[in-house]
């Protein structure tokens, strides 16, 4: 340590020693006048038992420090300025001190505090302005110079980056006059960099000068600072002189050219920068660099010139090209990244290389959140600049990382036109993400989008990311969301029967098998799950219940039984025996081989006691003449992905191949293909079934013809007919019918006649009703629409349909949709006189109701009147009654809907009728309007709430919900438990927050 840290450090102990005081008394000391022995003598203690010692202390530091001086404080303030600096601890207010009592006290600083203070007055202090630091420095380079001979080449040099740090200029000429030392090398290299930073050529020529027989490291760094300060200016004459005086000097011209060449770069000069890059050679950094300016220029026209230079290296480059496509698309300059990315795919050599400029690219647009129109026309120019697809899956790949959901949906389209097929997991994230953001309403939007897409929606899209972030609280309701959305039921049922038995929810299978059998189920894919639900629950009824529900489940009993009954797991008899009885009381039967491996198991588990009960029971449900089929194996059971690897592994197989077998499976895939309606798969497996000139079958061509109408296949459609209409089977009429609406919608109504005029039915099928009432529901849309009565006369007449209030709709709908509502109480009229049915009369007293409040219809009550005498006569005056009351509800009559619950009586089941078959929006708020009037005299407010909440649920309408709450709280209806259960799981599953009164319910 230095003599002067010693001084300041010793001066600093004293101090403390001071701060440290001891009282008097307790060191048996008088008062002592200051004048005898210094601010030291109180302080010590007196215990010194050789007073002469104590004597020459008070002698010595008496007169060396007489007193506590302002030099004492001022090495004080020093010494802890300079520990708060080495903590990293700068304060502008104690330099600003310690530099003020410096000055006040003409202190003469030590050399090491002074070169201290000096650099804090740098960057140290970032947050005081520039002026203000150079001001601190310029009082301590005072506060040095007092110091004669004190100025060191290091105070030096610490002024010079303290002045590069404030961007303060220095005339080097003057600076090094003024030196008393001689200068090195880190002097001119702080000058040059201060001038570097200023810009100054002025005084970067003066360092020229001074370096010139000194540092030439120095001198070439000077003068390729100055072509750079000329190159900057455009100043290329001044830049031509240097590099001239450069090889005079016999100095290094290379970054001296490289500086011209982004000169010329910037001014477009091209065949000057070419002729530099010819002479010149410039390594790849510096043409990657060029190519950049080329682009900020706006001279990217040239970029493909300079290209040429790069292409021998451009493997090697290949980080270094990526990163340069990145920042020009970061400047957007997205033109040129692309540019370069396609001169470079034109070298056969770069082919490999490629495709991982284009994922840069692509992935700087996404996450620079480019126009969608944008990100697509590059990836399709990629695309077609023979760069296959790769860049459209990267897009996809990229867009679903970031959940981008409408460029995910853009970019898909895009590969459909291509014909590059889209797998449904691609839409596996976009569900999640879904989820996370709006909860099932954007879920079912989205499962929307793929169906309208063309895309085929398959089980484990369905049972992993779908079902579980759906409320399935009320199965057939999320059932009945996803036909809604065009998902086909024999898709969509058997997902949800697995999602359900893997929650053990056996109770909740039970409507969904009596109300959706029409749809074909995979019992194959429901075993495992069956057989895991019976054991958690020992549920056998509605196990039962679930294979005895949907045609071929009472094949798959025997298969349930096996998996069930293993010689190793615990058997308890009394669960056996219930599920044998229930077997039993079904009728169910077995295959004798069936019944012998299950007796044979029990006999060998050691857990359990084979009883002649138990065997008489499984003897009961033998059936001989049931053939013991390999089902798990068998065509019949098998779903189409295992048709489609079985029958790639016949062809691929090197024995024989029966040809029937083929001919069985393609059948089969043709049927399961049609019932998915996967149109493309279609078109696939007929043209092979027709390559091998197999035998259509009658079933197949219906079923074929009934796929062609859905998918509007017109002509297609129109081969099939003429052979289907010599089946003298009733069971094709439905597809008549719908053949006739196709010919509607294409503007045939007259060829849509003439077909229903060839149709003899014998007997009414229910299956057609519905297909007629869609016939003229289209027809009442058309510009046809004259002619709906005359074919509603028709089909009654072929007994293609009997007369109901559906069926009769369209024609009271024409003259309301042409706002003509006379006309309309007309139709009305006749239908209740000749059908004794009255169609939207709702709809039409609502409008007569609107018409008669606005004056806009003379003798309106009359008209009123009229419709409900015949609604009361047909109906009930009850059900004319909720009528009418739903109608001035939805209107928003309150005080005359409360007038007439006054004095009269509303039907619930008319209520439900309409709360369940929904028209409009504006009809469920007057339904929600009459539960807000109505007391609990009216109506009963726990169905209305319970049927109000479940036609929200399908509509996946939240706010309606809220409503209906704040409805129910108002009016104090207390919600029953499976209100409140419903109500919770629909806001959970639509990521809604609960209602302040619903915050204290737990959520299972």
């Amino acid at each position: 340590m230095i003599e002067a840290d010693k001084i300041l450090y010793l001066r600093r102990y004293l101090t403390l020693i001071i701060r440290s005081q001891l009282h008097l008394s307790r060191c048996g000391i008088t008062s002592r006048s200051p004048q005898y022995g210094g601010y030291v003598l109180e302080y010590v203690h007196p215990r010194n038992p050789r007073p002469g010692i104590y004597i020459a202390a008070e002698r010595t530091y008496g007169t060396t420090v007489p007193h506590s001086s302002q030099s004492d404080i001022i090495d004080h303030k020093l010494m802890s300025f300079r520990d708060d600096v080495k903590k990293g601890q700068v304060s502008v207010d104690g330099l600003k001190e310690v530099i003020n009592l410096c000055i006040k006290n003409d202190y003469q600083l030590p050399h090491d505090i002074g070169v201290l203070l000096l650099k804090c007055c740098g960057n140290l202090l970032h947050d005081l302005k520039t002026t203000e630091r150079n001001h601190l420095a310029d009082q301590v380079w005072h506060l040095a110079k007092k110091n004669a001979g004190a100025l060191t080449l290091e105070y030096y040099n610490t002024l010079l980056g303290v002045n590069k740090e404030n961007s303060l200029s220095v005339n080097p000429k003057k600076f090094l006059t003024n030196m008393n030392v001689e200068p090195d090398e880190n002097t001119y290299r702080l000058l040059l960099n201060t001038a570097i930073k200023t810009s100054n050529s002025e005084y970067l020529w003066d360092i020229l000068s001074a370096t010139k027989d000194k540092s030439v490291t120095i001198y070439e760094e000077a003068v390729n600072m100055l072509v750079q300060i000329y190159m900057t200016r455009n100043d290329i004459a001044k830049v031509e002189q240097m590099i001239t005086q450069m090889r005079e000097a016999k100095l290094p011209t290379t970054k001296a050219y490289t500086e011209l060449a982004c000169g010329y770069a910037r001014l477009g000069d091209i065949p000057n920068l070419i002729k530099i890059l010819n002479e010149e050679p410039q390594d790849n950094a510096n043409l990657l660099r060029i190519i950049k300016i080329l682009s900020m220029s706006n001279n990217n026209r040239h970029i493909p010139v300079i290209l040429n230079f790069l292409m021998i290296s451009v493997p090697a480059l290949q980080t270094e090209i990526s990163k340069i496509i990145r920042e020009l698309i970061h400047a957007n300059q997205i033109v040129d990244a692309h540019t370069i990315i396609n001169c470079v795919a034109m070298n056969n050599a770069m082919k490999e290389i490629v495709p991982s400029f284009v994922n840069s690219f692509m992935n700087e647009l996404i996450i620079l959140n480019a126009p969608i129109d944008d990100i697509i026309k590059y990836a399709n120019d990629f695309v077609e600049s023979s760069y296959k697809q790769q860049a459209l899956f990267d897009v996809a790949e990229i867009s679903l990382k970031l959940g981008r959901k409408k460029l995910c949906l853009a970019i898909f389209q895009v590969m459909r036109h291509k014909n590059i097929e889209i797998r449904p997991h691609y839409y596996w994230p976009l569900l999640i993400k879904a989820y996370n953001n709006k909860g099932e309403a954007e879920i079912y939007s989205l499962v929307k989008s793929m169906v309208n897409a063309g895309l085929k929606i398959d089980s484990d899209t369905l049972f992993h990311y779908v079902y579980p972030y759906v409320n399935t609280m009320n199965p057939t309701v999320a059932l009945q969301k996803l036909l809604l959305n065009d998902v086909p039921g024999t898709i969509a049922l058997t997902p949800l029967l697995s999602f359900l038995l893997q929650q053990n929810r056996l109770q909740d299978i039970v409507p969904l098998c009596t109300s959706h059998i029409r749809y074909k189920v995979h019992y194959k894919e429901l075993m495992k799950p069956l057989v895991r639900a019976y054991i958690a629950t020992k549920d056998f009824k509605n196990c039962i219940a679930l294979l005895m529900a949907f045609p071929r489940g009472q094949n798959f009993v025997g298969i349930f039984l096996k998996s069930l009954i293993k010689v190793e797991c615990p058997i308890y008899i009394e669960d056996l025996q219930l599920l044998l009885e229930e077997l039993k009381v079904r009728k169910v039967k077995i295959s004798q081989t069936d019944a012998n491996i299950l007796k044979d198991r029990l006999k060998k588990n050691e857990n359990f006691n084979l009883t002649p009960k138990v065997i008489n029971l499984i003897e009961n449900l033998v059936d001989p003449s049931i053939k013991d089929l390999q089902i798990m194996s068998h065509l019949q059971y098998m779903n189409t992905k295992e048709l489609t690897y079985y029958l790639v592994e016949l062809k691929n197989s090197t024995g024989p191949v029966h040809e029937n077998y083929i001919k069985n499976i393609l059948q089969k895939l043709l049927i399961s293909y049609c019932l998915e309606n996967d149109i493309k798969k279609i078109e696939e497996i007929k043209q092979e079934y027709d390559a091998c000139q197999y035998k259509w079958t009658p079933s197949m061509k219906s079923i074929l013809f009934k796929l062609y109408l859905k998918n509007n296949k017109l002509n297609e459609a129109e081969t099939l007919l003429s052979e289907l209409q010599i089946i003298p089977n009733e069971f094709e009429i439905d597809r008549i019918v719908m053949y006739a609406t196709a010919l509607v919608k294409a503007n045939k109504p007259t060829k849509a006649f003439d077909i229903i005029n060839t149709v003899n039915v014998i007997d009414f099928k229910a299956d057609v009703q519905a297909h007629c009432c869609r016939l003229l529901q289209v027809l009442a849309q058309s510009q046809y629409r004259e002619r709906t009565k005359d074919m509603l006369n028709l089909l009654l007449k072929k007994n293609c349909c009997q007369v109901t209030t559906e069926l009769l709709k369209p024609l009271v709908a024409i003259p309301l949709k042409r706002d003509n509502i006379l006309e309309a109480v007309d139709v009305l009229v006749e239908c209740a006189r000749k059908f004794h049915k009255t169609p939207l009369v709702l709809e039409v007293l609502i409008v007569l109701l609107e018409q008669k409040y606005n004056l806009k219809l003379h003798n309106a009550n009359n008209w009123i009147k009229n419709v409900y005498d015949i609604t009361s006569a047909i109906h009930s005056s009850r059900t004319a009654n909720t009528i009418l009351a739903i109608a001035l509800a939805t209107l928003d009559k309150t005080e005359k809907l409360q007038i007439l619950l006054q004095d009269h009586e509303l039907s619930m089941n008319c209520l439900v009728y309409y709360l369940s078959t929904i028209e409009s929006n504006s009809i469920i708020d007057g339904l929600q309007n009459i539960l807000k009037v109505a007391n609990a005299n009216h109506v009963n407010q726990n169905v209305m709430c319970k049927t109000l909440l479940s036609a929200y649920n399908k509509m996946g309408d939240c706010n309606r919900a809220l409503e209906l709450w704040k409805i129910m709280c108002i009016k104090n209806i207390k919600p029953t438990e499976q209100f409140k259960e419903s109500f919770t799981q629909f806001l959970l599953s639509n990521k809604i927050s609960f209602p302040p009164q619903l915050n204290r319910i737990k959520v299972k």
